[in-house]
């Protein structure tokens, strides 16, 4: 389906999100990350959401939650590769404040950070995704589908 389109929104929300905490000054206060989340979910929200449409009759919830994780792994994949150039290329000065941030021993704290970066955006498409499809899967558990399966109690 469309899951490069909505996985490139995702990263371009994501970007634009980033930006503009980094023009407000606040791209260093981690806890506004939190926000994401809802950026991801609103994404994969659409992605899911387009292959319903386009497969109402015959939607499946594995088709649904496929589209979902690969939207959010392209558009996690975009984000980080974007963090990567902008912390240690365009503005090392944040990068050196969230470094100082984190407590972590040893040397590879750069590639700690690019990597908790990916493992979060991907745990939260995850996440989303699965509280996502619940809207759009229909129910087993109908008059018709117990009637046809007769169950012992059932009053013909």
């Amino acid at each position: 389906m469309n899951t490069f389109k909505y996985g490139v929104y995702l990263a371009i929300t994501l970007i634009a999100y980033f930006i503009l905490l980094d023009l407000l000054g606040l791209a260093d206060n981690v806890y506004f990350s939190f926000f994401n989340a809802v950026l991801t979910a609103g994404s994969l929200f659409l992605a899911v959401r387009d292959v319903y449409k386009h497969e109402k009759e015959k939607f499946k919830y594995m088709e649904g939650f496929q589209a979902a994780l690969v939207s959010g792994f392209i558009g996690t994949l975009i984000f980080t590769v974007f963090m990567a150039i902008y912390l240690y290329e365009i503005n090392p000065d944040l990068g050196a404040e969230i470094r100082q941030q984190v407590e972590i021993a040893g040397s590879g704290v750069n590639v700690a950070i690019l990597l908790f970066i990916f493992l979060s955006g991907l745990a939260t498409t995850i996440v989303s995704a699965l509280c996502i499809l619940p809207i759009y899967k229909r129910s087993w558990n109908t008059r018709q589908v117990r009637a046809e399966q007769k169950p012992m109690n059932h009053k013909a």
